[in-house]
């Protein structure tokens, strides 16, 4: 896609708008929110203050009550008073209380005995009967001491029964007028809409200002189930189907009556200074808008003018004419910049016409001494296309165009082998970097060709990628001077086996007595001369079997191998060098429980770990450890054998396996053929070896061999 280009002013525009009006916008929204919600948060907090202030007055009234009880069961409970004492006793507590309807002593069959009433509720005294009244029964058979009735009405005006047991044959009755408080509840306004009532514990309203509500269950308002079931003060909202508006409720339970009051406003009525003082937030805002947009038009076109002309001019410059200049005075920094672009443009326009002729001469010279180079040069980027490639490197693949910049290396690479070769390289720079080192063997039937390949990456003087460059060095003459050193040192060593092999039996002879008794001297140096015979034999045979190696003339003997019982077998021979300098040898699985079996020729295989294994011991000095892991692979098996001896300097590497090369500084003892040999083995398995090693902690030799060889 494309990348959109937005002019410079109208980014100018956007800075300054965004940085004038967001602080504002933030901080507006942001006050607008904390007032918003300090306003809901004093509105619930209000509403939850009224119910909780008329629950407490609902608690009181029944307290003030309480507290005469245990004056009106003295004065019932004496048998020496008479009942005119009695009552002017009990008449003495109503007067006090205008609320109490009437007291009344009922016998265990609810007939009144004792009755005061006050004659605002009740014109005439008449003695009734509670025997079939529920509370009365309740009350009789003596498990609580009070019992509270539901809310009735009578004349229209709510009253309430309370027994209270006096003794298992006597209980006292007080009716109480509850017509204060209803009237105190139709007080409450909030709004002009809102408004308290009560529920009783079952969630029937008792006290309501629509009268048609009464001793009804509100199945549409949800507040009451939360109301009538909780413990405490709360507050809620609900959706009222009737009205079709969301109500804001709080509510508060009654301890003594069971009770909940519950207050009631439409959201929108409660909370309609904020959304006022939100609409005026929005206002305010929208005006700063504008205001900004202006002014920030104004400033970003004076701090703009001055970079797009300075824009057209580099423009110019980059064309190629250094002859443009800026005429502009600004009074501030940009007035500085325009000056300085003035004196840049004049110094390159200076330096254009000194270097040239400069830049010819340095460009021929690299294209002399890249031409003169032996060997072939080629410069890529990372996926392939030629950057540079020099004569000797297109004579070298036969190609015949000459400018090959920005086109496919592997078009012009007909050679199968050249062209995987460059595959291989491309790829390994990809996953690391790295010097690599490859060889191609480009002969035919009668012509022997070889080249060694030296690839590394190209940077700057800054680290910039720039690509990988490629040296390709024609190695034949090398090789074929190395093959004829191969061909004698294998015919003379052929030639050597015979003759050796016979003094190797005349000395068996010897040995064993056939030419006659030895004396103890003569002995020791018979042995000598068995023991290095012996390893020079050695020696001839390593060198057979590396020319049988390296010309494919090995034939393998592949069978089921069990790599795990073959390195048991090896550090069993070589216990006595172990013991020697007491060392800690152990073999470990991994990825694996049981040892795994493979495909391969396990005399060679052996050969290999016994090289490998001798090679550590031989190393690692007293004390020391070696450990050889068997790793299991999907694929492959690979076998680690490390030590912990001096290691391997970095420069050895990548020629370890190389014939006749050892480490200098460390002890000899082999012929430098063992690991070369090992190599041999392992390209005949289709398989590698290769080590790791860090100085002063040890190296680690590795091989892996594919688990489907056939």
């Amino acid at each position: 896609m494309k990348n959109i280009k937005i002019p410079l002013f109208l980014k100018f525009v956007v800075i300054m708008i965004a940085l004038s009006v967001g602080p504002l916008v933030f901080v507006g929204i942001r006050t607008v929110n904390i007032n918003k919600l300090a306003l809901q948060t004093s509105i619930l907090e209000l509403h939850t203050q009224i119910a909780k202030s008329f629950s407490e007055k609902i608690d009181y009234y029944i307290t003030e009550i309480q507290n005469e009880v245990p004056y009106i069961t003295q004065v019932l409970s004496v048998p020496e008073l008479s009942y005119q004492i009695r009552d002017v006793a009990l008449q003495a507590i109503l007067d006090s209380h205008q609320n109490i309807a009437s007291i009344s002593l009922l016998d265990k069959k609810g007939q009144e005995k004792v009755k005061v009433y006050n004659p605002v509720f009740e014109k005439e005294a008449k003695l009734l009967n509670y025997k079939e009244d529920a509370d009365f029964n309740i009350i009789k058979e003596g498990k609580i001491a009070r019992v509270m009735s539901q809310v009735y009405l009578k004349n229209d005006k709510p009253f309430l029964n309370v027994y209270y047991r006096l003794n298992q044959n006597l209980n006292i009755l007080i009716v109480l007028n509850l017509q204060p408080l209803w009237d105190e509840l139709q007080n409450i306004h909030l709004g002009n809409t809102g408004y308290a009532f009560i529920v009783d514990a079952q969630g029937n309203v008792i006290a309501h200002k629509d009268k048609s509500l009464l001793f009804k269950k509100l199945p549409n308002v949800p507040i009451i189930n939360q109301a009538i079931h909780s413990l405490s003060i709360g507050s809620s909202e609900y959706y009222n189907q009737l009205t079709k508006e969301i109500m804001i409720c709080a509510y508060a339970p009654s301890k003594n009556f069971g009770w909940s009051v519950i207050v009631e406003q439409p959201k929108k009525e409660a909370y309609y200074s904020s959304i006022i003082m939100q609409r005026q937030a929005v206002f305010l805002i929208i005006g700063s808008i504008i205001l900004s947009a202006g002014i920030a038009f104004l400033i970003a076109r004076n701090l703009t003018r001055p970079v797009l002309e300075l824009i057209k001019s580099a423009n110019r410059i980059a064309n190629h004419d250094f002859s443009t200049t800026v005429n502009l005075k600004t009074n501030d920094e940009l007035n500085d910049l325009i000056t300085t672009f003035n004196v840049m443009t004049g110094e390159l326009r200076r330096y254009e016409e000194m270097q040239v002729d400069k830049l010819v001469a340095e460009k021929t010279k690299t294209d002399a001494v890249i031409f003169s180079i032996a060997d072939g040069i080629i410069m890529t980027d990372y996926d392939g296309k030629i950057l540079l490639a020099n004569h000797q490197a297109r004579n070298m693949f036969n190609v015949s165009q000459e400018n090959l910049e920005g086109q496919v290396l592997w078009d012009y690479l007909t050679d199968r082998k050249i062209a995987d070769t460059f595959t291989e390289i491309i790829r390994e720079y990809k996953e690391s970097e790295g010097t690599i080192y490859k060889e191609m063997d480009l002969s035919s039937d009668d012509v022997s060709r070889y080249f060694k390949t030296t690839t590394e990456p190209v940077t700057t003087v800054k680290g910039e990628k720039l690509g990988i460059v490629t040296v390709v060095r024609d190695v034949t003459l090398e090789k074929e001077i190395e093959r004829m050193k191969d061909d004698f040192m294998h015919s003379i060593t052929h030639d050597l086996r015979n003759p050796m092999t016979s003094i190797r039996g005349f000395l068996k002879f010897l040995m064993d007595g056939i030419g006659g008794p030895l004396t103890d001297q003569q002995k020791k140096m018979i042995d000598t001369m068995d023991r290095a015979s012996l390893r020079l034999m050695g020696l001839i045979n390593d060198i057979l079997d590396l020319a049988k190696l390296e010309s494919g003339r090995m034939d393998l003997q592949l069978t089921d191998t069990n790599l795990f019982e073959i390195s048991n077998r090896v550090i069993e021979l070589l216990q006595p060098q172990i013991a020697k300098k007491v060392l800690n040898v152990g073999i470990e699985l991994v990825n694996t429980s049981v040892s795994p079996v493979l495909k391969a020729d396990p005399m060679l295989i052996e050969r290999v770990i016994n090289n490998l294994v001798g090679n550590a011991i031989k190393f690692t000095p007293e004390n020391g450890k070696i450990t050889v892991k068997i790793v299991d692979y999907s694929d492959k098996i690979e076998v680690r054998v490390a030590d912990t001896g001096e290691g391997i300097p970095p420069e050895y590497l990548d020629r370890i396996f190389d014939k006749f090369q050892q480490v200098a500084g460390q002890k000899k003892g082999g012929t430098g053929l063992g690991l070369t040999i090992c190599k041999y083995i392992m390209n005949s398995h289709k398989g590698k070896i290769w080590v790791e090693s860090k100085m002063k902690e040890g190296s680690t030799f590795i091989f892996s061999l594919p688990k489907n060889l056939s």
